[in-house]
């Protein structure tokens, strides 16, 4: 899920505002777009961790989270992509699984009621899983011991949606990216022109 926002603004009208400076606005423009992307990742991160009650630290390590900053070929276009992986995650990730009676229990928050926790073959730690409606004993070997056992079967892992919060952040943060460009695009020039150039030799 991603939206590209643009951003150009009026960066036409402020190049030709400083033509006699080409490259102190084009430094000023690409300076502000940087730090534009670093706060449209920070706020998306914010929000969708407050939505999630799991931390940003958690949600950055899942690498779900990327902007990148885009100029259309040919053209003078700015475009700022927000990119959101949507793909349903583990709910082992969302903290240190805790097992108890009644569950497993991830954090302070997040609870699933008759899940255990167990290490598939393949697996490098313990992911939750839960019996399907229709489980059943089956007799059958086991793929880590290789007993043969009765287990409860068919198996589903655990997983939490993001989608629905991803797309609430992007609506959310989407009319807000012109306005911040624009702030931070007079600051950097105020920077470029004033205070830059007061201390060049």
């Amino acid at each position: 899920m991603l939206i590209e926002q643009e951003v150009s603004g009026d960066i036409e009208e402020l190049t030709a505002l400083f033509k006699q400076s080409p490259e102190k606005t084009e430094q000023a423009i690409q300076r502000a777009l940087s730090k534009l992307s670093r706060w449209a990742e920070r706020q998306v991160l914010r929000d969708i961790s407050r939505r999630m009650k799991v931390s940003q630290k958690v949600l950055k390590e899942l690498n779900r989270i990327r902007v990148r900053l885009n100029k259309s070929y040919g053209r003078k276009e700015r475009y700022l992509t927000i990119w959101i992986g949507i793909n349903e995650v583990g709910a082992h990730r969302l903290g240190n699984p805790r097992q108890t009676r009644r569950g497993v229990r991830v954090g302070s928050h997040s609870f699933w009621e008759n899940s255990f926790l167990m290490q598939p073959v393949n697996a490098s730690r313990e992911l939750i899983f839960e019996r399907k409606d229709n489980w059943q004993h089956r007799y059958q070997q086991s793929k880590r011991s290789g007993r043969w056992m009765w287990m409860g079967l068919p198996l589903e892992k655990k997983t939490v949606r993001i989608d629905r919060e991803a797309e609430t952040s992007l609506a959310k943060i989407s009319p807000l990216l012109v306005n911040r460009f624009t702030d931070l695009l007079h600051q950097e020039l105020n920077y470029v022109f004033k205070i830059a150039s007061s201390i060049e030799p």
